[in-house]
């Protein structure tokens, strides 16, 4: 994407106000769609917005400053983020923005259960202004068709939101990916004895 910072932060900040006029729709379609109660998609498009206020100022901030100290900031290219179902719309977003404010274009391919989330998020991020080229939905099976998208050396980098079982095979499949996966089964659960055991 050879779009100035400048010109970047402009358009992450109005997807934030975009966001935030239509969050009662986005609410709607989280709901209707994936099942979420208004107190679990409230937050998740709070979180949405948060990440997109990060990406325009400390996120660039960053990029800024290590470009004063001499290091050389450019985007990567294309960036494929593939979101989870259960956070459709503030965990896509993330890695969208954090795309974007690097000076990348995005391809988001969402879970099967929440394109009509993940297709809210891309229109409201047109509607910002966010060039039609620069982010751009791709729907499809998680078969061959993801495989493609996923192993096409078009793409720089994937962003996996999903298992550690989902990493392995992207892994599997191209092992030189630049991959960043937030994956299931890493972290560690203590329970005590003093744990609410129905809880």
């Amino acid at each position: 994407c050879e779009m100035p910072a400048e010109a970047r932060v402009r358009l992450i900040r109005a997807a934030a106000e975009v966001m935030r006029t239509r969050r009662f729709e986005t609410l709607r379609v989280m709901a209707d769609e994936t099942g979420k109660t208004v107190h679990e998609a409230d937050p998740e498009v709070s979180e949405a917005i948060d990440f997109a206020e990060f990406y325009a100022g400390p996120g660039i901030q960053l990029l800024e400053r290590l470009a004063a100290d001499g290091l050389t900031v450019t985007g990567r290219g294309v960036v494929t983020v593939i979101g989870p179902w259960n956070f459709p719309y503030a965990i896509p977003a993330g890695g969208v923005f954090a795309a974007l404010s690097a000076g990348n274009t995005v391809i988001l391919k969402p879970a099967p259960e929440s394109v009509r989330v993940a297709a809210l998020l891309v229109e409201q991020l047109h509607q910002a202004g966010v060039p039609r080229d620069v982010v751009q939905l791709v729907v499809c099976e998680d078969g061959p068709i993801g495989r493609h998208l996923v192993t096409h050396e078009g793409a720089d980098t994937v962003v996996l939101t999903g298992s550690l079982a989902t990493a392995d095979l992207f892994r599997s499949w191209r092992p030189d990916l630049r991959l960043f996966g937030e994956t299931s089964g890493k972290n560690a659960m203590v329970i005590t004895a003093a744990a609410d055991l129905d809880l």
